[in-house]
């Protein structure tokens, strides 16, 4: 009994937690004071002794942040894996002997804005590109890694194609995705007899990982991808092309976590639902992740993405007559999928 319990709270610990330590220009805080180094630190004290996760550090001009080379050599010092997330133009010589010392997985580049299709030449030669092009040679004189990260705001399937495709044509180490869709995209999307979503979206992007070699990685940072049992007990064509072969499951409050730079605790980096204040707390992340009645919802039972974001809608009626809205438009087979989704776990 006791050994259930513990695997049980394993399974809930922190494993990846992005952290904006600085403010971003799309998803500004109105009005928010940043955290100072005396609080980050205790923060990642109270997180260090939960578990040993991924921290990515994001934000705006992040390098401006004269601590930030503390912070990270501190994280690291109590076994944290820290990551620090950059645009191209603050990559510089000087960081990157400085950094040196943290190994070569310690940066990420974001290429928001520097991959542009181009009919003729592929990719757009905008400064933006020039400036990603030179901050990629500049991580293998120092002999880092390359690793780079993008937001997805919009459901665009071609054009975070052309962010991978420029990734495999570069030979990275990984390319990582922020899920931050915009408020106004809808979950799902119904016209005629036909149906799309953002679990639809989120499921396209199995498949392109299906096509990278091995030793590249490609993913959303908060979602984990299991693949799609063939149950005998579904009446599904598994040789059909339009049979998923993985399905998705978010992991916001299981083992994913996001903190803004005025320490306030989200179940993700793109869903503004707030579940706890480390100002108000003493700045203690193990209360706010072991105690909150937000993230003890979300553990409840497994879910996709979208039913995740609907259970936060502040319009109700949608969330309660989705199974209605769906079947009539799908019938059986669309429920059958549904079900197996959020049942498993």
């Amino acid at each position: 009994m006791h050994r259930r319990i513990e695997d049980n709270r394993n399974n809930y610990r922190p494993r990846i937690i992005v952290w904006r330590l600085t403010p971003c220009e799309k998803f500004p805080t109105i009005n928010s004071v940043l955290l100072s180094q005396h609080e980050i630190l205790s923060i990642i004290d109270s997180i260090a002794r939960l578990s040993k996760p991924i921290i990515i550090f994001t934000g705006s001009n992040l390098s401006n942040r004269c601590d930030l080379f503390d912070i990270v050599g501190y994280g690291n010092a109590l076994g944290l894996k820290m990551i620090v997330e950059l645009y191209p133009e603050e990559l510089t010589d000087e960081l990157l002997k400085v950094y040196r010392i943290y190994g070569s997985r310690v940066f990420r580049l974001i290429i928001d804005n520097c991959v542009v299709e181009d009919i003729e030449a592929r990719f757009t030669n905008t400064g933006n590109y020039i400036r990603l092009e030179k901050a990629i040679q500049s991580l293998r004189e120092y002999d880092y890694e390359i690793h780079l990260s993008c937001r997805v705001l919009q459901p665009d399937l071609r054009k975070l194609a052309f962010n991978l495709d420029y990734a495999f044509r570069n030979n990275v180490n990984g390319l990582y995705c922020h899920l931050r869709f915009d408020k106004d995209v809808p979950e799902i999307l119904i016209n005629e007899d036909e149906i799309s979503s953002l679990d639809e979206f989120i499921g396209n992007i199995s498949e392109m990982k299906s096509l990278l070699p091995s030793n590249m990685y490609f993913s959303p940072h908060c979602i984990r991808y299991s693949p799609f049992p063939k149950d005998s007990q579904f009446e599904f064509d598994h040789s059909r092309d339009e049979y998923p072969n993985w399905i998705h499951f978010c992991m916001a409050g299981r083992t994913f976590g996001f903190i803004s730079e005025d320490g306030k605790v989200y179940v993700c980096s793109g869903m503004c639902k707030e579940v706890g204040d480390m100002r108000e707390n003493n700045y203690n992340f193990v209360q706010i992740w072991s105690h909150s009645s937000i993230i003890k919802r979300l553990r409840e039972i497994s879910r996709t993405c979208v039913q995740t974001r609907l259970l936060f809608k502040q319009d109700q009626i949608l969330y309660d007559n989705i199974d209605e809205i769906t079947n009539e438009k799908l019938g059986k087979k669309y429920e059958e999928e549904k079900d197996q989704i959020t049942t498993l776990t």
